[in-house]
């Protein structure tokens, strides 16, 4: 309990680091937006097809389709809750409370996770789970889940969407592996691109960082209540009701303490530019994922440790 109490410490410190940088005004909303699309854009892709590529034979030995149905169950498992709880209400702030209580952080703060609380052999696996997650995860939440939630009336869907980098570059992975070519790709090649990969874990943190500090705090106590709904949902009863299939299961493994983790985590850090796009309400989403963050530090430990006093797993 202590190793993973100290693991969320010690990335939080490095969000609050770059929090304070944009708060002080050394990163600014235009260093801000490179950094983010680097990270998106191109640092996450080369970390997701060089770790994926030269640990082939791992993701041979797991089934792309568990990852993509634990993403989509969770995924339904956020947005049930949120309806149900929203039933008889005005449609006020509906769809915004529908999707930060359905997508949470799942690439960021589980690979930073994974980077000081795991060996390097399991750490590499547990990126594996995160990674094949995220396929499913990633169309779920920049194409079809946010279409479903803030669809416009008759709105067609476009299907570029579904091609996002870090979907393409997983995409191309699973074609290198499942063709038998990824045994040809040469370390010249991967060596540099894992390099690339590999300053995704503090560059997201402090980008994670920077974003929480454009969160708009004053009147933040007028939307208290549906806040703290909110974090309920996403941080104490959606974890339970996933710890409870798991133990049902007997999921007692290291893709159990992954499949508890996603169902942790706090909600996603880029949904409030999706939102915005979407022309839905990014402020209150934004002080959600604030939220969220912020009693995540106390919860993420809580749910990990039951899982390993509750279960013959061990790390």
């Amino acid at each position: 309990m202590i190793i993973i109490s100290m693991s969320v410490i010690k990335l939080s410190l490095i969000a609050c680091f770059g929090f304070i940088l944009y708060k002080q005004r050394i990163i600014d909303k235009r260093v801000l937006k490179f950094l983010t699309s680097f990270v998106i854009n191109f640092s996450i892709p080369c970390l997701f097809f060089s770790q994926l590529v030269k640990d082939y034979k791992t993701v041979l030995s797991y089934p792309v389709w568990v990852f993509l149905a634990a993403s989509l169950a969770i995924f339904l498992i956020g947005l049930v809750l949120g309806i149900l709880i929203s039933l008889g209400r005005k449609k006020n702030l509906r769809r915004e409370f529908f999707s930060v209580v359905s997508f949470q952080n799942a690439g960021y703060l589980p690979m930073n996770i994974a980077l000081f609380l795991f060996s390097k052999a399991l750490r590499d696996e547990f990126l594996i789970y995160v990674f094949l997650f995220l396929l499913g995860f990633n169309i779920l939440m920049w194409s079809i889940g946010t279409f479903f939630i803030f669809k416009r009336k008759d709105e067609p869907f476009s299907f570029k969407t579904l091609l996002n980098p870090p979907v393409t570059a997983t995409l191309a992975a699973l074609f290198f592996i499942y063709t038998n070519l990824a045994r040809f790709v040469p370390a010249v090649l991967l060596n540099p691109m894992e390099m690339v990969g590999e300053t995704s874990f503090v560059l997201s943190m402090l980008v994670l960082g920077c974003w929480l500090a454009k969160v708009e705090l004053q009147d933040i106590y007028k939307r208290w209540f549906i806040l703290l709904e909110a974090s309920f949902l996403k941080l104490v009863i959606l974890p339970l009701l996933v710890f409870l299939i798991v133990l049902r299961f007997e999921l007692f493994s290291l893709f159990g303490l992954f499949i508890i983790l996603e169902a942790a985590m706090p909600s996603a850090a880029s949904l409030p530019i999706i939102v915005d796009i979407r022309g839905a309400d990014s402020k209150f989403v934004s002080q959600c994922v604030f939220i969220t963050h912020l009693f995540s530090v106390v919860t993420v430990p809580l749910w990990l440790g039951l899982y390993l006093k509750f279960t013959p797993y061990s790390l």
